[in-house]
């Protein structure tokens, strides 16, 4: 699947060009603030996401999420995984007892 309006960065397809912070933050609950405080890093500083996790102290799957969350990037898995069509061929375990 191809975004024509979108570009990429560190194989994500990012969908926003710019983020708008809020005049007043200081309502926002902490994870709103960090997420925001994500966005504007990745976004408005053209900070990497390795950049974001080592200034924020994050792990890598938290901004990712975050990023997903407020829609400036896209999923990058195209299908979710599906089981095998057709007859299931796996063998039970018998228990014995010895």
């Amino acid at each position: 699947m191809r975004y024509s309006h979108s570009k990429t960065r560190e194989g994500f397809h990012v969908t926003e060009k710019q983020f708008t912070l809020a005049q007043d933050s200081s309502d926002l609950d902490p994870k709103t603030k960090r997420a925001v405080a994500i966005c504007n890093l990745f976004l408005n500083q053209k900070l990497t996401i390795s950049d974001i996790v080592g200034v924020l102290d994050e792990d890598y799957g938290s901004v990712v999420l975050a990023l997903l969350e407020h829609g400036v990037i896209k999923e990058r898995r195209q299908h979710q995984a599906q089981p095998p069509q057709g007859t299931e061929r796996r063998r039970s375990r018998a228990t014995s007892s010895s």
